[in-house]
């Protein structure tokens, strides 16, 4: 209602750019709440204003309201390379703590603060303070453009800006200029469309994460938006439908996200439905569990984007939660696990992965933690190497 409403308001905007915008902005209007946040948080605004920035410092920005799953994992490679890092968010991204698995003396300087306000900010003077401002969304999705092209300008921190898009399509759909093509920019994932124009850069570090002993009764867990655009939940329903059939009963799934999926009440015994948690929840709920369910339909044409550019989130879940993934073979390639890391299965045989894994013993279980560990090892040396090489290249030029 409100979106449609948002539509019919700002219809008379003759420039598009513009008109997108405006709409985005009015969708989130909600006065009780900027009100309570403005008195909440103001502090946090006037706190980075006032406060000193140290040397060798970067800023990393999360202008949407989700993904901060992503943010810890870019903060620890920074942090690994001796940048102390400042992080500023959106205050919805702030309040599902997505730092709660991180220790005391690795917690960033976190800057809560509305999303008009990041604007304000990232155009003040004390943006030269900064070695660097580090995007880790740049493909906005409130206005689905470039996020330095919703803002009308650029950061002037001392050797610019590096930033990632979660969907290297956009590379080219916001027609991405040279002076960031294979220079500034990053990917969550080596698909072809970004080879020579953007590195890996793939969050995979969320805190220490303690070692995990199979569970007596097997432990599925799903994590993620609920759209067929994301995920197939009626392969979910369909296999665990056919695992009762069969007599097998000593298993469980949890699934957490937003979105709908019914829950036939046959089936409520062994699957149970959460709603959106914030991340001490979801992280406690993930790594209690033994398997992570990715739920991508090679068949499926909305979800065709998972194989040329869009990276789903499971990847990173299951490389710094060291959580075997239940993956498509199709998918398992592009992403780059293996039977070895991974229960892998083809087509939509869901129902014979969950098998293996409700039957899996305790030492095989622990060998495919083990080279899950390795394969993660792999995929953070890479990029923490890019990144520095990235760096070096700017600050010698």
């Amino acid at each position: 209602m409100k979106k449609h409403l948002a539509q019919a308001l700002c219809c008379w905007i003759p420039v598009k750019r513009l008109r997108k915008k405006a709409i985005a902005s009015l969708k989130e209007l909600d006065c009780g709440k900027i009100w309570n946040n403005y008195k909440k948080y103001n502090h946090f605004y006037v706190d980075f204003l006032q406060h000193k920035v140290k040397k060798k410092s970067v800023l990393v920005v999360e202008p949407n309201n989700y993904h901060g799953e992503v943010v810890p994992g870019f903060v620890k490679y920074w942090q690994d390379l001796g940048y102390h890092v400042d992080v500023l968010m959106r205050i919805g991204n702030y309040e599902e703590n997505p730092f709660a698995l991180f220790a005391d003396n690795e917690k960033p300087d976190i800057f809560p603060v509305q999303k008009w306000r990041i604007k304000s900010l990232l155009k003040h003077k004390i943006i030269k303070n900064y070695d660097f401002v580090f995007i880790s969304s740049f493909d906005y999705q409130e206005t689905k453009e470039r996020y330095y092209d919703y803002l009308g300008f650029e950061p002037q921190s001392v050797y610019g800006s590096l930033c990632i898009y979660h969907n290297c399509q956009n590379l080219t759909a916001y027609k991405e200029n040279n002076h960031y093509l294979n220079k500034r920019l990053f990917v969550l994932n080596e698909f072809p469309l970004a080879e020579n124009k953007a590195g890996l850069l793939c969050p995979i570090y969320f805190g220490p994460i303690p070692k995990h002993r199979k569970n007596a009764k097997t432990r599925f867990v799903m994590i993620g938006r609920l759209s067929p655009n994301t995920r197939n939940c009626t392969q979910l329903l369909d296999a665990v439908e056919t695992l009762i059939k069969e007599g097998l009963s000593d298993f469980e799934v949890v699934v957490i996200g937003s979105g709908g999926m019914e829950i036939p009440s046959h089936l409520q015994n062994h699957l149970k439905k959460l709603g959106r948690l914030n991340f001490p929840d979801m992280y406690k709920s993930c790594m209690e569990s033994d398997f992570l369910l990715a739920l991508l339909d090679p068949e499926s044409p909305v979800q065709e984007a998972y194989k040329k550019g869009t990276t789903t989130g499971s990847k990173q879940l299951s490389l710094g939660l060291n959580k075997p993934m239940l993956l498509e073979e199709t998918f398992a390639k592009i992403y780059g696990f293996t039977a070895e890391d991974s229960i892998l299965y083809h087509g939509n045989n869901l129902c014979e992965a969950m098998k293996q894994a409700i039957a899996m013993k305790e030492n095989e279980y622990a060998g495919k933690l083990s080279a899950l560990e390795k394969h993660a090892e792999k995929v953070y040396h890479k990029s923490a190497q890019t990144l520095r090489q990235t760096i070096e290249q700017i600050t010698k030029d």
